[in-house]
């Protein structure tokens, strides 16, 4: 009996020292290191850079590397009731990818002061933690063994994002995700994934630059208000009629995330949707016909026309009363789609 019970307390022992090393190994069970990210948010910033997507705002760069950044959509059943779930704008085709997704509720009543709380302890909160991780990092199985690191991040500005900072190094890749979060606890998700070497660099230090621009508010009508003043005084007929085919893509490039960065904060109207698919055609059709080639990056542009068109009809189809602009969208994937075989026989 006396062996017994001997045997049983080596066991606990050995369970809770087992525990024990996980959770003091583990970046998430860990208290996490403290990272400023400085202020850069420009004394003179330019209107046009300056676009809210979700509950930040701040000036987001529109190339890299002298290509426009485009964005393409994640379709997800709706129609959306407050935020799109994902976007993701190219920064280079294959090799930088930035994802923006939507404010989410990871844990009811759990504000930001919960959170910092919860990170700069060893112990304290772990279901939190595990349903924060869950929410930030579904993917974690995927990178087993890879190199991961965490950081809580901080900012110098009030009004700055804030929030959990995670690093993955892969032999050929390196996410750089930040996880924002809201007062309010709600968490928004700004994830880069680029090469090691080169323009993967650059496409860093810009991006790490531009969280420590955000300035994050829960009131989203100011946020709306600035972005629609932009999209109201687009007149795409002008924008046609701009001579230089480098100017005249660029700006419709633009438009195109205005109106993504619009749908971040209001996507609730299939107005938006509508608009978005006829700047596209007329960015589509643009390309399609013109001969000589303006920027690396077109030929990729191009191929991604069809699956964006097909995603917006989709998402038109789950308002109510849509058949009318379903058709007229759907007439306007058909014409790029007729166009683009006439020039591929």
């Amino acid at each position: 009996m006396k062996f017994k019970k001997t045997l049983i307390a080596l066991f606990a022992l050995s369970f809770v020292g087992s525990l024990a090393l996980f959770l003091t190994s583990s970046p998430l069970y860990s208290a996490l290191r403290i990272e400023i990210l400085n202020n850069f948010f420009p004394e003179t910033p330019d209107d046009d850079l300056i676009l809210p997507f979700g509950y930040t705002l701040g000036p987001w760069p529109k190339d890299f590397l002298g290509e426009p950044i485009v964005t393409k959509l994640t379709y997800k059943k709706g129609p959306p009731s407050k935020f799109i779930d994902t976007m993701t704008q190219i920064w280079r085709p294959v090799e930088i990818e930035l994802s923006l997704t939507g404010p989410k509720t990871v844990v009811p009543d759990f504000k930001i002061k919960n959170w910092r709380d919860c990170f700069q302890s060893d112990f304290r909160c772990s279901k939190e933690k595990t349903l924060f991780w869950e929410r930030v990092f579904p993917e974690e199985k995927k990178y087993s063994g890879e190199n991961i690191g965490l950081s809580w991040f901080e900012s110098p500005d009030p009004r700055g994002a804030r929030g959990v900072h995670l690093v993955v190094q892969t032999k050929t890749y390196e996410i750089n995700r930040f996880a924002v979060i809201i007062p309010n606890g709600s968490v928004q998700v700004f994830s880069l994934k680029s090469i090691l070497s080169g323009p993967g660099i650059e496409a860093r230090e810009i991006f790490v630059k531009t969280m420590g621009s955000l300035k994050v508010n829960e009131d989203l009508a100011n946020s709306r208000a600035w972005i629609e003043s932009k999209i109201k005084k687009v007149n795409v007929e002008t924008i046609k009629g701009i001579r230089g085919q480098k100017e005249r893509f660029e700006r419709l490039i633009l438009v195109q995330n205005w109106i993504y960065s619009y749908l971040s904060v209001n996507p609730t109207a299939l107005d938006s949707f509508y608009h978005l698919a006829g700047i596209t055609h007329s960015l589509a059709m643009d390309l399609l016909k013109t001969k000589e080639r303006t920027f690396e990056n077109q030929e990729a542009w191009i191929l991604s026309f069809h699956p964006l068109l097909s995603t917006l009809i989709r998402y038109a189809k789950d308002f109510p009363s849509s058949d009318s602009k379903v058709k007229e969208m759907q007439a306007l994937l058909e014409d790029f789609l007729l166009k683009q075989r006439k020039l591929t026989r």
